[in-house]
């Protein structure tokens, strides 16, 4: 969905990482030792509305999910009850996405009215929301639009007006007074339809046209409700703020009357010499000059350069005083991850807000009470390699095809929340792969986390490994498990146990 900013990997990619492990383990170790200090510190969008410990659904069917046959009220009820259990109070909803069904159209390309279902479909969402204390964001366009030939509503006035007298006031109407209903994004990633850099859509409009539909969509909800935000929902901080720090170009969607910010965040956006980073400690909305609150609108939730843990991108965004969190997406709907990736996370943070992930387990002039629990070896620390501080575990495997390196009793318990471990893996070994692991309970049942075979790990560099702790047991042991093809004698190196 994101497209490339000049060449920038998009949300993502696997190449987003790599470059820059040395900045991502610096601000790793930085960010982890600030969580704990920090004050809580989050704001809301305007008084009334909690903190949004929220997510992006955002659709079950793209650009149809409302006033069409596909509305599925169970789907929608089904996905509110399954957020509330897991401490998610809020939602970021697309309607029209690129114009696919709704509005309706004539030849021309002009607005004529919204099917009779549509605003029926939106109140009974909202109200199987509203049931269980989800509040709404509901996103009424995106930078898709200008791939499905709808450039003139945005660029031709006329046809701005005619969307918003036939098809966004009946909408208002029907769903300004639904107590779910919180804040209403007029576009979702505009930037990328817009003219100047950095275009990737087949049509464009200019900076000024997008201004004036943002302003003229954001006049005309305003004049049906004082009481639900608006904003829009920008790609990234690089085109929202006019700090002139971190190689921003400059702040589009300031003056259009916009009632709080919303910013998008992906790998890409932390590199060399540039950071558009609303996680980084002291990154505030201050910091960037707003007047306004501003919420994080889309985070991968996955691992995501330079952070490990989406908690961890959810405690800093708290933190550092931002209105709300919504990691990207609920439905899976692209390779960012999905709500198992993040709903432990999402319930951690309901239970203590701003608390994130720290490293248990670095390896600092000691072996922390690591060791071979399996196979022959012998573990020392090391300055040879390392991922944060100036040491690593260092296990040195002595003529052996298998090998399991770990810690029994990890202290705290890690039960219920996900470990990332860093190995340091030489080139030139017999490794079939390896994997993370944990085992609990009296009969030592083993987890394991994802096989990495070796032609999935990168030589001579440090790979992050992940095992999720059942919750509710009594963990006995944790860390890595290793599998030669053929005897093998050499060291590999662990650092930075995390959870």
């Amino acid at each position: 969905m994101n497209p490339n900013d000049n060449g920038s990997a998009p949300r993502g990619s696997s190449t987003e990482n790599r470059p820059y492990r040395a900045l991502r383990h610096a601000i790793l170790k930085v960010a982890i030792g600030l969580l704990a200090a920090l004050p809580a510190s989050g704001a809301t969008i305007n008084g009334s509305t909690p903190y949004l410990n929220g997510n992006n659904v955002p659709w079950n069917d793209f650009g149809t999910d409302f006033g069409t046959s596909n509305y599925n009220s169970t789907w929608f009820k089904n996905a509110f009850a399954a957020m509330h259990a897991k401490g998610v109070n809020s939602a970021r909803i697309w309607l029209h996405c690129d114009g696919r069904a709704t509005p309706t159209f004539n030849s021309n390309g002009d607005v004529t009215g919204i099917s009779s279902t549509l605003v029926a479909n939106l109140q009974d969402m909202l109200n199987n929301a509203h049931a269980d204390g989800i509040k709404i964001q509901l996103s009424l366009w995106s930078f898709d639009l200008f791939n499905n030939n709808h450039a003139n509503l945005v660029s031709n006035t006329t046809y701005t007006s005619h969307y918003i007298t036939k098809a966004l006031d009946p909408i208002l109407t029907g769903i300004v007074s639904y107590p779910a209903l919180a804040v209403i994004e007029v576009i979702n990633e505009p930037e990328w339809g817009i003219s100047q850099t950095p275009n990737t859509t087949t049509q464009s409009v200019t900076l000024a046209q997008m201004q004036a539909f943002v302003k003229s969509i954001t006049s005309a909800i305003h004049a049906k409700t004082s009481t639900i935000n608006v904003t829009v929902g920008s790609a990234s901080i690089k085109w929202s703020t006019a700090n002139g720090k971190d190689a921003t170009v400059g702040d589009w969607w300031a003056g259009l009357g916009l009632d709080n910010r919303d910013v998008h965040y992906y790998g890409w956006m932390t590199g060399n010499g540039y950071n558009f980073d609303p996680f980084k400690s002291g990154h505030t909305p201050s910091y960037y000059g707003w007047t306004v609150p501003c919420v994080i609108g889309e985070f991968p939730a996955i691992p995501c350069n330079p952070y490990s843990f989406s908690l961890q991108m959810m405690a800093n965004a708290y933190n550092n005083g931002y209105a709300g969190h919504m990691p990207w997406s609920y439905a899976g709907v692209d390779s960012n991850g999905s709500f198992s990736n993040y709903e432990a996370a999402s319930l951690s943070f309901s239970n203590n807000p701003g608390v994130g992930p720290s490293t248990r387990y670095d390896f600092e002039g000691s072996t922390d009470n690591w060791g071979f629990q399996s196979g022959t070896g012998a573990v020392t620390t090391s300055t040879t390699e390392n991922y944060s501080g100036s040491y690593s575990l260092k296990a040195a495997f002595n003529n052996t095809t298998t090998g399991i390196v770990g810690i029994y009793n990890p202290s705290p318990s890690p039960a219920g929340k996900e470990i990332a471990e860093w190995v340091w893996v030489p080139s030139g070994t017999s490794l079939n792969g390896l994997q993370a692991y944990v085992e609990y309970g009296s009969g030592y049942t083993w987890v394991g986390g994802t096989w990495m075979s070796a032609s999935a790990l990168t030589a001579n560099e440090w790979n992050e490994i992940f095992v999720t702790a059942p919750s509710g047991q009594a963990i006995q042991a944790a860390g890595v498990s290793f599998l030669f093809n053929s005897s093998y004698t050499g060291s590999f190196y662990i650092d930075a146990v995390t959870y």
